[in-house]
């Protein structure tokens, strides 16, 4: 198993996106074996504090990853420190990787129609040997209709970038109809993959700046952002309470034992 560590009761992988994908590779692709894995970034982590229904769907996820450095830097202001961020993009694009080395079937679901085209289509052209049994973009209503498609194509790999909330709570809801896949919320990964959007230059996310990054090129991002220091406060309150609650628990005198 691999280590994790617990902020906020979610059981977040401790560990480097190799070793991480190694696990994932050994244990579960080799043996057909499925597995729900939610991409936690400030906001998913605030929001499951704050709802009880989303923190079951997100706990409820084999793998929980730390997709932010805003968790991995909050960890480290608790006893909960986690060595290293896991991006769902990079995730992502190793998980092609693998598919494509294995032959694997793939299902896309998400983003906008001319999005998931575009990314189906770099799919086809760079991952030959992958089968991508089908797609679906993120603005059909009928997202049961979705579910039952995916299940029909009996896919290796289920990829979902329908955003937080909905696309942990459609892979929750759903995972039953596919358990012999690997689903995992990607986010906004079809965008970056297809060119639509541009990921931060390798250097600033070695600096841990991507969020700067996408920032800048998108500002109305600013009240996302926000999510962030609604976070850390979230974490230290409870931090803070854990040791307060611990402090408080009267101490047993142990018995003493006649000679």
């Amino acid at each position: 198993m691999l280590p994790t560590e617990k902020i906020q009761n979610l059981a977040f992988v401790n560990g480097d996106l190799s070793g991480f994908i190694n696990h994932l590779e050994e244990t579960f692709i080799n043996r057909s074996t499925g597995a729900y894995i939610a991409t936690v970034n400030p906001e998913i982590g605030y929001a499951a504090a704050k709802d009880k229904d989303y923190f079951q769907t997100v706990s409820s996820a084999d793998f929980i990853l730390p997709d932010g450095i805003g968790i991995v830097l909050t960890s480290r202001l608790t006893h909960h420190r986690l060595k290293a961020r896991i991006a769902g993009y990079d995730v992502f694009i190793n998980l092609l990787g693998i598919a494509n080395q294995k032959k694997k079937k793939v299902f896309l679901y998400g983003a906008k129609p001319g999005v998931i085209q575009a990314a189906a289509e770099r799919i086809s052209n760079e991952y030959p040997d992958i089968e991508l049994v089908g797609y679906s973009d993120g603005y059909v209503k009928d997202r049961e209709s979705v579910a039952l498609q995916i299940a029909q194509t009996n896919p290796d790999m289920v990829f979902v970038a329908l955003g937080c909330p909905h696309q942990e709570n459609f892979i929750y809801e759903h995972k039953h109809l596919f358990p012999q896949a690997i689903a995992i919320g990607v986010g906004g990964s079809f965008d970056v993959f297809s060119g639509t959007v541009k990921r931060a230059p390798k250097i600033l996310i070695k600096l841990n700046l991507e969020w700067m990054y996408r920032l800048l090129t998108n500002p109305s991002r600013w009240r996302r952002m926000l999510n962030i220091p609604k976070y850390v406060f979230s974490v230290l309150k409870e931090e803070k309470f854990q040791k307060q609650h611990l402090l408080s628990e009267p101490i047993k005198e142990q018995s003493k034992i006649d000679a």
